[in-house]
């Protein structure tokens, strides 16, 4: 009985992994087949060399992910993740992490650890009187034995292909210090500096936070050994063998090339997986070296424009997680932002977002940040003569007080206070640049001279994009003849199962779904096309990538949906519309999921109303189901959404019900307004 039950967890284990493999793969955070990817494929042969049938079974591809990580999967795919390759100082170096990663493959760790994990948690075997606490370390051991396994292992293999034992020493030292950047730099203070704007020193630490290694962190939970010990364990071999290379490396510039190219997409990463602080860190590491990269420049622009957005909104926390439980130098940049008001903040991103504009006009990005912060400072917090227009005197007079006041001389005092004169002198140069000085004016005269008309406009716009952004379900009337439908989405779960997910009847269920959208389709007469990676052949490699754009884009839209902020990547939108003939493109999905119902219901009714018994026993034996049926639809002309609309059924995902809120949503789509008419 009890092999039976593990042959199923193994074929659970397949099933799963598969799908979540499946998604990984398709959806655009896997590279192929590019520069990054090759390179450590050319290291996996040279690992390799002596055994072609092992070769012959794995693959191994570049991750895009802010996580130091390398992992493999139980069907022989290696995945190394770009911050574990940006960290990584030598060639050798990942050579020993794809070593350490072969031996879990080779052993089948990873089903092994699902099927173990299961026997610890569910108290079988030799683990059946364990308590909860002793099942938790035991999992943790289990897992750390499986490590040590594979660094023992995996030494041997390294060795056979000729790299140097020195350089296992420093895997350990990037795991121990994986949580800082790959580069330890002291922030430099000029940074954000320019013309006349000067941020104060008293917006600086002293002194930064020394960084500890995550050896003196290690919880007793871990499933990984504490790094020192893994180095301490392989000592011996290495004391052994502390011969240097017996052959060169594979490519050591193509390991720099490689690396340098992580590095540039770790500062994009950053910033999508919603940290800018970290991604203008990285930036400003690598404009050490490529000082007039438009990437970076663009990136801190971005990273700069979320947080004072976020912070006008007082969401600041979102975005920022405070400056304390950092370590090492990028402490300061977090101490820097942290300690900056919401209209110094603005006048920084400001000043930093327009130079930029000015350097690169025809940039459609930077000039949608430039314009909307602008007018989003002018209309919250400019008061008039808060900026000047003159250049500072190099020596200023103290103005004579003595015949002032109380409140005069305060008031003076004031103004002479470093981060006032930061704020006063913070656009001198700008105001010599007739673009900007022609927006601010404009603005000015809008909020201050021209009554409250043009300020209520902006207020009305403010109102009218909040209320887009609103969850109703009907009252849409787009108006369009044509609709793209990306990756449509469904998901069944059943939580009352130790395996949630189920599958394979989501498989089916998708494809259903596809088949409903086309026959909606064609009854309302709106021309629908649907972008999904599973319908692709693997030629198709510009759809693939327009796939998995489209649901970054998208994701990043939905994550700061409580905050107006303007859609950016106008110009590879620009050229999706133009691809596909659709200004309109729609994410739509249903969710499926059956729990288990509380009892206490039942108990109730039972003991306070007999007569009621019938009914509890029906509410027993009725199943469990709620089904969420979502519809979003997005202008990509705006960027701003036309239409979010959901449902929510408790009952099964009958086809009725689908086709019926997935007929009203795509009639929504199709229908004219009166008013539009």
């Amino acid at each position: 009985r009890e092999g039976r039950q593990r042959t199923r967890d193994k074929e659970e284990f397949l099933l799963e992994s598969n799908f979540v493999l499946s998604q990984l793969l398709s959806g655009g955070r896997v590279l192929f087949n590019e520069t990054v990817s090759r390179y450590l494929s050319r290291v996996l042969d040279r690992v390799l060399e002596s055994e072609p049938e092992l070769r012959a079974k794995v693959r191994v591809y570049a991750l895009r992910s802010t996580m130091v990580n390398a992992f493999t999967t139980d069907d022989g795919i290696l995945l190394v993740s770009l911050a574990l390759l940006a960290q990584l100082e030598s060639e050798a170096q990942l050579a020993f992490i794809l070593c350490h990663e072969l031996v879990h493959f080779e052993e089948e760790h990873v089903i092994n650890s699902y099927v173990q994990g299961i026997d610890i948690r569910e108290g079988r075997g030799i683990h059946g009187r364990s308590s909860f606490d002793d099942r938790v370390l035991a999992q943790g051991q289990y897992s750390k034995d499986l490590e040590r396994q594979a660094d023992v292992g995996g030494l041997e293999r390294y060795l056979r292909a000729g790299y140097p034992s020195s350089a296992v020493n420093g895997v350990f030292d990037v795991l121990r210090y994986a949580h800082l950047p790959f580069d330890e730099v002291p922030f430099d203070r000029e940074f954000f500096n320019a013309g006349h704007y000067r941020l104060d020193e008293s917006l600086f630490l002293e002194k930064v936070r020394m960084p500890e290694p995550v050896d003196a962190q290690e919880k007793a939970d871990a499933t990984h050994p504490a790094p020192s010990e893994r180095q301490a364990m392989l000592r011996e071999s290495l004391a052994a063998d502390d011969t240097e290379a017996s052959r060169p490396p594979v490519d050591a510039e193509g390991f720099l090339h490689s690396r340098d190219q992580a590095r540039m997409e770790l500062v994009r990463l950053y910033l999508f997986a919603n940290r800018p602080v970290r991604a203008i860190y990285t930036a400003f590491l690598k404009l050490r070296k490529h000082p007039d990269d438009p990437h970076l420049h663009e990136v801190v622009a971005r990273s700069l424009y979320m947080l004072a957005k976020y912070k006008l909104a007082g969401r600041y926390g979102s975005v920022h997680p405070g400056f304390s439980g950092i370590e090492g130098e990028s402490q300061q940049l977090y101490h820097l932002l942290y300690r900056l008001q919401p209209d110094e903040l603005a006048v920084l991103a400001l000043g930093y977002i327009w130079r930029q504009r000015i350097q690169r006009p025809d940039d459609a990005d930077l000039a949608a940040m430039a314009d909307d912060l602008l007018e989003h400072f002018m209309l919250d917090l400019y008061v008039p003569g808060m900026f000047s227009r003159e250049q500072p005197s190099l020596h200023p007079e103290s103005p004579d007080t003595s015949c002032l006041g109380k409140y005069d001389r305060l008031r003076i005092a004031r103004m002479g206070h470093p981060r006032n004169a930061m704020m006063r002198n913070a656009f001198v140069d700008l105001f010599t640049d007739s673009l900007f000085t022609a927006h601010f004016d404009r603005l000015e005269k809008e909020r201050w001279m021209s009554g409250s008309n043009a300020v209520s406009q902006a207020q009305t716009d403010r109102k009218r994009r909040e209320e887009q952004r609103k969850w109703r379900n009907s009252g849409h009337a787009l108006g369009i003849d044509s609709v793209v439908m990306v990756s449509p989405a469904y998901l069944k779960l059943d939580l009352r199962k130790r395996q949630k997910h189920r599958f394979l009847d989501a498989e089916w269920a998708r494809m259903r779904l596809h088949d409903r959208i086309d026959r909606n389709a064609r009854l309302l007469g709106l021309h629908t096309r649907i972008l999904e990676t599973a319908l692709l052949d693997s030629m198709d490699a510009q759809t693939f990538n327009d796939i998995a754009f489209l649901n970054e884009w998208v994701d990043q839209r939905l994550l700061h949906m409580d905050v107006d902020m303007v859609s950016l990547d106008r110009p590879r939108l620009d050229e999706l519309m133009g691809r596909y003939g659709a200004s309109h493109f729609s994410w739509t999905g249903i969710i499926n999921y059956r729990e288990t119902k509380p009892l206490m219901y039942f108990y109730l009714l039972y003991a306070l109303v007999p007569p009621a018994i019938p009914l509890a026993i029906y509410y027993l034996v009725r199943p469990n189901f709620d089904t969420y049926f979502y519809s979003i639809t997005f202008d990509l002309r705006t960027g701003e959404p036309a239409m979010i609309a959901y449902s929510n059924f408790k009952s099964k995902d009958a086809a009725d019900i689908v086709n019926s809120n997935l007929y009203d949503a795509m009639w929504q789509m199709k229908t004219r307004s009166k008013a539009r008419e």
